[in-house]
């Protein structure tokens, strides 16, 4: 199946075309290399970006890189169809594959920003990435207990970007999806690597802040964007869903229903993202 989507699909960019050229006869090596293909987008937008001097170069890099893994984002949704209605697989089995494929090109991004914002000035960081990241971050930017510890507020802000991800997704399905795995990976990226930067200076343990910080922000930040993703894939389909099938349709009632258990999913999501960030966080900075 992974061949035939393969061999179909317009890949979408030079980086696409050649990591189809490597053989991925499984779930597993598709998945490494669409997240080596997601961060490889990564870093080549933002050069390309920084390199022609695009004002704010990170937002130029976000949307290119966004772009660039749409066919990918396209692929999993058709992975999925293709799993439930060729292949006779049940919604969740389905579901949790595309999740998990999804979720490994938002860890990808993820790194990738990471990388690229630790390789440079944090007045240059600044520079390209300020509208991404409020006042307090630039203004204030201590890694510290005390800025995690707002679970219902931030439960929220969370719910609120989901519901702006499923309309996101809703009415530009793959792009939207894309949008949200590439807006979320460059934010919290860039805003943690600002706040390490500040830490590091100040900090007596700076060699250990880097990993205290990924201890700490790691599990919300990889559980927010499941959420999202979740809640992105869900839109994709009733988007498809209610344009394919009239209502007299029963697929479009099996639609429906896999629409609701991810939706379900991602609000599940949204909630422990919330509580693991109020909790979990504050706790692994206090070791400071």
């Amino acid at each position: 199946m992974l061949i035939k989507i393969r061999d179909s699909d317009e890949p979408g960019s030079i980086l696409g075309a050649i990591f189809n050229f490597f053989p991925a006869d499984s779930d597993l090596k598709w998945n490494i290399l669409i997240g080596l293909e997601a961060a490889l987008a990564v870093l080549v937008s933002s050069y390309l970006a920084i390199a022609f001097g695009i004002p704010e170069a990170g937002l130029a890099s976000i949307a290119l890189a966004s772009a660039a893994i749409v066919p990918r984002v396209n692929q999993i949704q058709r992975l999925n169809r293709d799993r439930i209605w060729e292949l006779g697989h049940d919604g969740w089995s389905a579901n949790s594959k595309s999740i998990v494929s999804g979720t490994t090109l938002f860890i990808a991004m993820v790194i990738a920003y990471t990388i690229l914002a630790s390789l440079t000035d944090r007045s240059v960081l600044v520079e390209h990435f300020r509208f991404i990241v409020g006042p307090e971050v630039y203004d204030n930017p201590q890694l510290s207990p005390e800025r995690f510890s707002h679970g219902m507020t931030f439960m929220v802000t969370n719910f609120f970007v989901l519901i702006v991800f499923f309309i996101l997704a809703f009415v530009y399905r793959g792009l939207g999806t894309s949008l949200a795995l590439g807006w979320n990976a460059g934010v919290w990226s860039v805003s943690i690597v600002l706040m390490v930067k500040s830490g590091m200076a100040v900090s007596e343990s700076s060699a250990a802040l880097p990993f205290i910080a990924i201890a700490a922000v790691s599990p919300h930040i990889i559980l927010e964007g499941m959420a999202y993703l979740s809640g992105s894939l869900a839109a994709i389909f009733l988007s498809r869903g209610i344009t394919l099938y009239k209502m007299s349709d029963p697929r479009l009632l099996q639609v429906v229903n896999a629409v609701s258990v991810l939706v379900f999913v991602s609000i599940g999501l949204v909630v422990l993202a919330a509580l693991v960030e109020d909790q979990w966080a504050p706790f692994i900075l206090r070791l400071l």
